[in-house]
């Protein structure tokens, strides 16, 4: 749902291509999709992750200038802030603890 979402605002703004990492304790995916191929995309891996890796990868690309994180929030992350806007999508049963320093969280609702 979180990606047909971010899929429909990037064809409102005329964006053409979306990078899409996935991430455990490495960078397990690292693709260019369309709009309308994120929207179908599936996502692997679940459970425990640590992006540091992947908003590292991130962080050395001139070119990225904001970055949406889909997380249930039981991730560890860099402690400090990344030279990008950060968005992190959280679900509704995400983890209570989660608070990281930067960026701005938005929870998704459980509407279907």
């Amino acid at each position: 749902r979180a990606l047909g979402a971010i899929a429909d605002f990037c064809e409102a703004i005329a964006v053409d291509q979306i990078r899409l990492l996935q991430c455990d304790v490495a960078v397990t995916s690292d693709e260019t999709l369309s709009p309308s191929e994120l929207a179908q995309y599936q996502v692997s891996g679940f459970g425990g992750s640590d992006l540091t890796p992947a908003m590292e990868l991130l962080a050395a690309d001139p070119q990225v200038r904001a970055v949406a994180i889909i997380t249930d929030g039981d991730i560890q992350f860099p402690a400090s802030p990344m030279p990008y806007a950060v968005l992190w999508v959280l679900p509704p049963t995400h983890s209570a603890g989660f608070a990281p320093g930067y960026g701005r969280i938005v929870v998704m609702d459980g509407a279907a």
